[in-house]
């Protein structure tokens, strides 16, 4: 007898219908992804301040402004002054800014360190170095501010910048197109040189400056950083950042629309700048619209420390593995850093975190802080607090393991 159409198409209606609860019942899984920043942070924001042009007195202006605003950024130093001039033809730079050889300054800086900005080079000094130059600059720094730098900046065209110029692309190519553009020599990788210093570099910094972006969300434009090229190994980790060379440029970065952007992205923006370039008019003010963006920025949920605490970061969250099975997650800190306000993002509401056996549940933007994960720790979370069941042996493996043991002999 055939099945009547109407018959089987009920059939095939239950048997969907099953196959649907059946697996709909087990689809709810713990999804989460890892913040980036500490404590539920929605985003990341700093700059990175060359001392080209600057005087003093911008200095005290720029600097006062952004300690009121609680922002702890990154002030790139010359601690030695202009002797050999810039460029092949040793032409005195006319970018010479004030430097640590002024007292007056070293002391400011220091003070600013102590208030948690980040001191790091701009290069050793603003005109070509030597390499037994920028190896007594990296010690004149570490009397100064009690450690080397941790970033060093290639300054425009001082022949001791490394990888810079052509040398920075590793296409034949773009490396000889580019070298019809600018035509200084650049020579702080070349071993045996009077201005190599890589070695000093690699064992000594830990950042290098490298490609700028007009995006503001500076880890967009380079999702990979902190990163390592195999073939320029005297740098340990290069990283990008987003152009507001002068006050102009930045203003239009931190554009409201661009702010808007960098927070919903819970992106990263590392802006590169010269604050002695338009930022104070003759008068002694600072630019009022630099002013305004920045404010707007503070008020925000976001992590303002120098660059290289966020670099750190970065390092830390790329170390830390998740796996997922049954309905729990763990999470597995592979480092030897503690990496302190772990903050996880999820749809779920609410969490059980089975190290400590309670609940918590995310805020309004998804966001579960943690709290410390330590060295090598494992963070165990589930949708239930309902231990898993205990398993048992079954047929096969019960078998297998009495024929093992039959055949050992006892």
């Amino acid at each position: 007898m055939k099945m009547s159409s109407h018959f089987r198409k009920k059939s095939h209606f239950f048997l969907f219908f099953s196959l649907f609860a059946l697996f709909s019942c087990n689809s709810e899984k713990l999804k989460i992804s890892i913040s980036p920043y500490p404590d539920g942070k929605n985003f990341a924001f700093t700059m990175t301040d060359d001392p080209d042009y600057a005087t003093l007195n911008q200095k005290y202006i720029v600097y006062g402004f952004l300690d009121s605003l609680g922002f702890k950024t990154t002030i790139a130093v010359w601690v030695l002054d202009n002797v050999h001039g810039s460029d092949n033809m040793g032409v005195l730079s006319d970018t010479r800014g004030v430097t640590t050889t002024n007292s007056e300054y070293l002391s400011y800086t220091q003070q600013l360190q102590k208030k948690g900005f980040e001191i790091c080079l701009h290069t050793a000094g603003p005109g070509n170095d030597y390499r037994e130059e920028t190896q007594n600059g990296y010690e004149v720094f570490k009397n100064q501010f009690g450690y080397y730098p941790r970033i060093n900046i290639n300054h425009d065209k001082n022949l001791e910048n490394i990888y810079w110029g052509g040398n920075r692309f590793s296409n034949g190519l773009l490396k000889s197109v580019y070298g019809l553009i600018n035509k200084v020599h650049f020579q702080g990788e070349k071993e045996g040189g009077k201005y190599f210093w890589g070695d000093i570099c690699q064992e000594k910094s830990k950042y290098m400056r490298g490609w700028a972006t007009s995006n503001i969300n500076s880890l967009a434009g380079n999702p990979t950083m902190p990163f390592h090229e195999k073939n320029k190994p005297y740098v340990n980790w290069w990283f990008g950042c987003s152009d507001g060379r002068f006050c102009v440029d930045c203003i239009k970065l931190l554009s409201d629309k661009n702010i808007t952007q960098l927070n919903k992205e819970r992106g990263a923006c590392i802006v590169y700048t010269h604050f002695g370039c338009g930022y104070v008019d003759a008068q002694g003010l600072l630019n009022p619209e630099f002013k305004k963006q920045l404010s707007k920025i503070s008020s925000m949920d976001g992590w303002f420390v120098p660059a290289s605490t966020i670099l750190d970061r970065f390092l830390q969250v790329r170390s830390i593995q998740t796996i997922y099975k049954d309905e729990q997650v763990y999470i597995i800190n592979t480092s030897n850093d503690t990496i302190s306000g772990f903050t996880v993002l999820s749809p779920s509401k609410k969490i059980f975190i089975e190290n400590s056996h309670t609940w918590m549940t995310t805020n309004n933007e998804n966001e579960l802080v943690l709290g410390n994960l330590l060295p090598h720790g494992v963070l165990t979370l589930s949708l239930t607090d309902k231990m898993p069941p205990k398993q048992s042996l079954g047929f096969f493996e019960k078998t297998s393991m009495i024929f093992q043991w039959i055949f050992r002999g006892n």
